[in-house]
């Protein structure tokens, strides 16, 4: 397993600390949450904060509307409160959104964070899935022509791929699309993925 991030904690404290309303407040108490359901949890630093248990079990992030408790062998869950509301389309991740008028059940959060430890001790991996997905011909055609942003595109793993082409190809209007196009290259070039546009926030 991987080396854990020695100041993990330290940059989760920052990262959480730098958010307000009720994006601190969220994260605070699932941080709690984690380690209450969890005595021998260690806090990791990968794609940002993330929780570990002989391997990563959930990460905890704050964005503009919601706060996501993400499961990274969610479709290996049972699922039993039909608390998943996103990551379906995702080979392993599923995640639990927050929105500011939402309330935490602590008890049925409690039971998916130990439900997901234990795949972990057992050894249990998700199963490959292969990422499948449209690229847009305007995408296509400004890598073609730019060989430092296709380079670093290519190198990117499909699951980020898809998630620059989805979000050029979701929109139906031309200049929306063009107006994303420009985004993604200039992201390209400073080699981002595209969440890292939340990540700064």
């Amino acid at each position: 397993m991987p080396s854990l991030i020695t100041d993990a904690s330290k940059r989760i404290d920052q990262a959480f600390d730098s958010f307000t309303g009720f994006q601190k407040t969220y994260c605070l108490h699932l941080r709690a949450l984690i380690h209450k359901a969890l005595p021998d949890v260690k806090e990791d630093w990968k794609w940002g904060p993330n929780f570990n248990v002989q391997g990563m079990v959930c990460g905890v992030w704050g964005f503009k509307d919601h706060v996501k408790l993400e499961f990274f062998k969610g479709s290996m869950m049972k699922d039993k409160h039909r608390l998943f509301n996103d990551g379906a389309n995702n080979r392993g991740n599923r995640s639990i959104d927050f929105t500011k008028d939402d309330k935490i059940a602590d008890k049925k959060i409690m039971e998916y964070l130990k439900e997901a430890a234990a795949l972990n001790k057992k050894g249990i991996k998700p199963v490959k899935k292969q990422i499948v997905f449209d690229m847009p011909n305007e995408l296509c055609d400004a890598l073609n022509k730019d060989k430092k942003a296709k380079a670093y595109f290519e190198s990117l793993a499909p699951s980020h791929r898809r998630d620059y082409a989805v979000y050029i190809g979701e929109a139906k209007q031309e200049a929306t699309r063009l107006r994303r196009l420009d985004k993604v290259l200039d992201m390209l070039e400073e080699k981002r993925t595209l969440n890292d546009k939340y990540m700064n926030k």
